[in-house]
């Protein structure tokens, strides 16, 4: 993949140097190698932004750094810096044998993009601007590679404010891959269709639990091919080899105490089950999937905030609806409330959209607390910072959840690094910054981390048969994925595994530990943490033993129908103006306003902005 006979520099400049364009570039043991092909500079750690702008702006005057196509595949390294023609367009920057295929043989990037705007001064230093004042702006694009989350790609492009179509520097395609973990192969174009599928299990008499990657690997050279797909809307999920959903008609779990699915051959005359075969591997991860659809500031006056300072806090109100013997044990304090928004922003020196997610996230902290969910100081719910994405709020480790303020959330980026401590003397639990790194890294479309050690969920984790779809609780949480324990969560190489186990879903229970909750914003991980909780409870009620033998499961439709439903604003159910209305909320924003009443009505000061 790469010729390692490049060239070699060791270099060091002054601070003042540093940003400046005819400066050497900003690191030192920077190798200049050829990899795919293509020129590639090599660092051994991940640089930061304006040390990229000095490499744009340093490419600028060194064309033979500059290469005129992209390169189809990294060389694997700690960070690898492809400088491109700035004359290209980022469509086809994004596009390398790891860029996932799509239905039709199409290749297409998942991504999500960041703005940052600068100024540059006369001696060609870019320094950060408001957006208002700024002449230049850096985009920067995060690209998902489904076939192995232990490899990051970016490009960076800059432009003039005034020219916002073209490239004013060369771009730069950007990728990190964390050393240890094995190579990703390339994706493959294979695609098949849930009714294609169907087909192929029924005339190779494959039982429908047997995985996916070892039951199909024999006939996936055969049949996995672009011209496989068809017009059907639902189709398997696709991660480089073939994943498959099945259809649950008549969902169970052998091993567990549930009836096997009987499979019919379409046009039977006798209509006599196909004998499966026998099967092993129970995994919960090759279980079929059940659910295949796509699918502030206005503090209260001082004398308003000290006459409601003195009250307690009502445990008794949040309690309601979620059975409250299944909680963790705790002591039963109450606290005089100190008050949430607790950052005084008058200078501007805070982000307003990072104190936004200051005082959201310390105001989930504070419900977690009021449902009983917490238990002490542990467990840990993150937030990707708005302004940049590589870095994310967490707890002060030693903090009760009760106490957590928008001050005290300790700024972290996702190497770890403190950036801003919070206004304690505590540090970061390492388990938490494992966990939580891993999955603000490897799925960039993910904003907020919910991660609690609930005893139902812990209950439910330990049986064989998992979340069982027995609830509409458990329908609108969706396809569940399952991590096995190795452990207290302190070792980075098993970020790999967390990412792998994860997927594309919202939700991961982790084995005799707790649960994992990704959402698309603090109200969407809030709402799905709600439903998952009170899901495990009623199962745990209903299925103690894990035997299912007396138990009702829904039917496949109904089960669809409810997550899709509840998976539009409003929970899909928003009736305003003679229709049903699922665009004015996001997703679990309407229940949330609700809170953040109830608990400015006590005093809890929370900084929320009401629509």
């Amino acid at each position: 993949m790469s010729d390692d006979s490049g060239s070699e520099i060791n270099v060091e400049f002054s601070a003042e140097q540093k940003h400046h364009k005819s400066a050497p570039f900003a690191s030192s043991n920077l190798r200049i190698v050829t990899v795919s092909d293509r020129t590639c500079l090599t660092f051994p750690k991940k640089m930061s932004k304006p040390e990229f702008i000095t490499i744009m702006q340093n490419a600028e005057n060194n064309p033979e750094l500059i290469n005129d196509t992209q390169p189809v595949e990294p060389g694997f390294g700690r960070c690898e810096v492809f400088v491109m023609n700035k004359n290209i367009q980022k469509s086809k920057l994004g596009i390398d044998n790891f860029t996932p295929w799509h239905k039709g043989g199409v290749k297409r990037s998942l991504e999500r993009q960041h703005s940052y705007f600068y100024t540059i001064k006369e001696s060609g230093q870019f320094v950060p601007s408001h957006k208002d004042f700024a002449t230049h702006v850096l985009r920067i694009s995060l690209f998902v590679l489904a076939s192995c989350h232990a490899l990051n790609k970016k490009i960076y492009r800059m432009f003039k404010i005034d020219d916002p179509t073209t490239h004013c520097l060369p771009s730069l395609i950007v990728y990190t891959f964390e050393p240890g973990f094995e190579r990703p192969t390339p994706n493959s174009p294979a695609v098949l269709n849930r009714k294609a599928l169907d087909d192929i299990l029924l005339n190779a008499n494959i039982s429908q639990y047997q995985s996916p990657s070892t039951s199909l690997e024999k006939l996936a050279n055969g049949i996995c091919s672009p011209d496989s797909f068809n017009s059907s809307p639902k189709r398997a999920k696709m991660e480089g080899d073939c994943e498959s959903t099945f259809d649950m008609t008549n969902f169970g779990a052998g091993p567990s105490g549930m009836r096997e699915p009987k499979l019919e051959i379409e046009g039977s005359s006798t209509g006599s089950p196909v004998r499966e075969e026998e099967e092993t591997d129970y995994s919960i991860n090759n279980r079929p999937s059940l659910f295949n659809v796509q699918t502030s500031h206005n503090t209260p006056s001082s004398s308003k905030v000290q006459q409601n300072h003195s009250k307690f806090q009502n445990y008794d109100m949040f309690s309601a609806g979620v059975i409250s013997n299944a909680t963790v044990p705790a002591p039963m304090f109450h606290p005089r409330i100190t008050p949430i928004a607790d950052l005084d922003n008058e200078d501007g020196k805070i982000d307003s959209e990072e104190l936004i997610q200051r005082n959201k996230l310390a105001a989930l902290y504070r419900l977690v607390d009021l449902f009983r969910w917490s238990q002490g100081i542990y467990n840990h719910i993150t937030v990707r910072v708005s302004s940049n994405p590589d870095e994310i709020l967490i707890n002060a480790f030693g903090q009760l959840y009760c106490e957590i303020s928008a001050s005290s959330l300790i700024k972290v980026d996702l190497d770890g690094t403190v950036i801003d401590g919070g206004s304690t003397h505590f540090g970061v639990n390492q388990a938490g910054y494992v966990l939580h790194s891993a999955v603000h890294n490897a799925r960039p479309e993910v904003k907020c981390v919910v991660h609690l050690h609930h005893p139902s969920v812990v209950a439910v984790s330990a049986q064989k048969c998992g979340l069982l779809p027995i609830s509409q609780e458990a329908m609108i949480v969706g396809e569940v994925g399952y991590h096995e324990y190795r452990g207290i969560l302190i070792d980075e190489a098993e970020r790999a595994l967390l990412v792998r186990d994860l997927g594309d879903r919202h939700v991961m229970i982790l084995r005799n530990h707790g649960f994992v909750v990704c959402g698309e914003s603090i109200e969407h991980a809030l709402s799905l943490t709600y439903h998952l909780i009170i899901a495990c409870e009623t199962q745990v009620k209903t299925v103690p033993g894990g035997n299912t033998d007396n138990v009702h499961f829904p039917a496949q439709a109904a089960i669809k129908q409810v997550y899709k439903v509840a998976s539009n604003g409003g929970g899909g159910v928003n009736r305003q103006n003679g229709h049903v209305n699922s665009t004015q909320w996001r997703k679990g924003e309407l229940e949330w306003q609700a809170y953040m009443r109830q608990m400015d009505a006590q005093g809890y000061v929370t900084g929320h902005v009401y629509d």
